[in-house]
């Protein structure tokens, strides 16, 4: 053992012997002074006490010095986990058929990827006909948020998915940055493939997953202008274009890869927690071992030592002032606690029944499964939004009645309206929910059934009580509006008997005004005179330092619209599509 930075030793030790020196000759001088006036003797534990609290001290003080052991050989794993993801800029990401778009859905993946996957490199590609480099491979999510968010004005208007092309070429990303291809891939796409899909040959040791933002129902593709308006949809060869989730694409994908798996995620689903752990299972089976040289820390040898010595002698030293201390604690919880006949302590532990947060039942959660997984159909995903309901659940029942029920209200659909209705009342929404309801109770008036009957009863008694709590709300603003105007009509009869003092007094004000007139028409032109002069005085006076400081507000507008600038500037270098191979006809979405 021996001590990294030995050349402190001595000055360490100076100022030691230094603190010591003057340490013990106040104790020396203190104590002779209590015996000349007070006749007591210093006793042998508070000796003890500081010769213990200098070699605590002087412990510490040493192990300023770094104690370390002889070099030793270890093993040890490196972590180095990089993920490349690529995220799919072609014209079908902007189908509507998962909420707000497919593009800004998989924007809102990767940004929640980001924030579970610490300790990994990022790099973000965006791919479409061709593939741009959009960030390097860093651990700098800010930076990678700032790029992100250029994206969500991207034009999207054209640029078809190479999606095998995109997944075999970043491969070479891993063989430029190490010697090993080890690593992550994780796509997010519609998996519409247009260039028929090519023979890729992915590493064993990389992990790819690819996660389908759409629907196997599909959509149109809206063409929308610079400024959002909405120009029409997508069309080919005359006909509309409905772009769909390629599910057979996905899987076939497992059957080229060995370390792959896939998820779709809707507007509801957010497979991340599942994406984190299949790349860590994959991760662990690739990490290299190294050996490394290190000498061991022994500093905690000398500053476990020199702290239990310093306490002791602060417990020796005053030990009389902590007896003291030890024997009022002790009396204060010896007493037990006095209560009030007939009074019982307030829990707020436990929290009551309207306080207690909605729980999902089992059924919920089996449902929940299998839509993460892709297993559910329209009929499916309205089951789920009714036990969401009946959970109380209405946010998401809602989110998936809008997805999955159709505005035309029939009569095999009517129980699922009269859910959603029942959702948006929940939500406060009620003109929403009201007007719903009576749409409802119009298609019933046309098609009288017994059951349709009872959803009838049940739409009045629902409207019925969302009329009543709106009332209540509204009396108690009466009750308040009651006690402003008495305290108004207090104020005005108290006011009556001061009008008639006021009356007096504003004619002897008139008599003032009269002759006040006249002089203040004198002073006007006196003023206009004078203002010129000072008007001149200032257009030649130099800038104050208020004047300065307006102008330096100025810069953040000027930096502001550096910024826009360098944002369209991105966007000319992110876009990913290509007018390449115009030889053949070729989906261009």
């Amino acid at each position: 053992m021996s001590f990294l930075h030995i050349e402190y030793f001595i000055p360490i030790s100076v100022g030691l012997f230094i603190y010591a020196y003057f340490y013990l000759k106040h104790n020396k001088r203190f104590f002779s002074w209590v015996k000349d006036y007070w006749f007591y003797d210093r006793s042998v534990a508070h000796k003890i006490s500081s010769w213990m609290y200098l070699l605590g001290l002087s412990l510490l003080m040493l192990a300023l010095l770094d104690l370390r052991g002889p070099e030793k050989n270890i093993n040890a794993k490196t972590v180095d986990q990089k993920t490349v993801i690529l995220i799919d800029s072609s014209a079908s990401m902007l189908a509507e058929d998962v909420r707000p778009n497919r593009f800004e859905k998989a924007i809102l993946l990767v940004k929640h990827y980001l924030k579970r996957a610490v300790g990994q490199k990022i790099s973000i590609i965006v791919f479409s006909d061709g593939q741009k480099k959009l960030v390097p491979f860093t651990d700098d999510y800010n930076i990678i948020n700032a790029r992100l968010d250029t994206l969500e004005e991207l034009n999207l208007s054209r640029g078809g998915t190479g999606l095998s092309l995109a997944i075999q070429e970043s491969v070479q990303y891993f063989k430029n940055t190490t010697d090993e291809v080890v690593g992550n891939i994780l796509v997010f796409t519609d998996a519409e493939e247009t260039d028929g899909g090519l023979n890729i040959d992915i590493p064993d040791d990389i992990a790819v997953g690819v996660v389908g933002v759409g629907t196997s129902k599909g959509a149109t593709i809206p063409i929308r202008n610079k400024r959002g308006v909405f120009q029409g949809n997508k069309k080919h060869n005359g006909e509309v274009v409905i772009s769909k989730l390629d599910n057979k694409f996905l899987e076939s994908l497992g059957e080229k890869i060995k370390n792959y798996r896939y998820w779709v995620a809707t507007s509801y689903s957010l497979p991340t927690d599942e994406i984190i752990s299949f790349f860590k299972g994959t991760f662990q089976k690739n990490l290299s071992s190294n050996s490394f040289k290190i000498r061991p820390v022994y500093m905690h040898r000398l500053v476990i030592p020199g702290l239990i010595l310093i306490g002791v002698s602060f417990l020796l030293g005053r030990r009389k002032t902590f007896i003291m201390l030890s024997v009022l604690i002790f009396s204060f919880f010896s007493f037990g606690q006095v209560t009030v006949p007939g009074y019982q302590m307030p829990n707020n532990n436990i929290p009551s029944e309207k306080e207690k947060e909605p729980v999902k039942s089992e059924e919920t959660l089996q449902l929940e499964e299998a839509l993460a997984q892709g297993r559910l159909d329209e009929e499916g995903k309205k089951a789920l939004a009714a036990k969401l309901l009946e959970d109380k659940f209405p946010e998401d029942a809602n989110a998936l009645y809008e997805e999955t029920l159709q505005k035309e209200i029939v009569s095999d659909n009517i129980e699922h309206q009269f859910n959603h209705a029942t959702a948006l009342l929940n939500l406060d929404t009620k003109n929403k929910a009201i007007k719903k309801y009576n749409d409802i109770l119009e298609h019933i008036e046309k098609n009288p059934s017994d059951k349709n009957n009872e959803i009838a009863q049940m739409i009045k008694k629902n409207i019925l009580k969302a009329f009543q709590q709106q009332s209540g709300k509204s009396g108690k603003s009466g009750d308040k509006q009651k006690k402003e105007k008495d305290s108004k009509n207090k104020d005005s009869q108290s006011g009556d008997s001061q009008n008639n003092q006021q009356d007096q007094k504003k004619q002897q004000k008139k008599d003032q005004s009269d002759k006040n007139s006249s002089d203040q028409k004198k002073d006007k032109k006196s003023k206009q005179n004078g203002d010129d002069k000072e008007d001149r005085k200032k257009e030649n006076k130099p800038e104050t330092s208020e004047e300065r400081g307006k102008r330096k507000k100025k810069l953040p507008a000027l930096l502001k619209q550096l910024m826009s600038d360098d944002n369209k500037l991105q966007k000319k270098m992110i876009d990913a599509e290509t007018m390449k191979r115009k030889g053949r006809e070729k989906k261009d979405w």
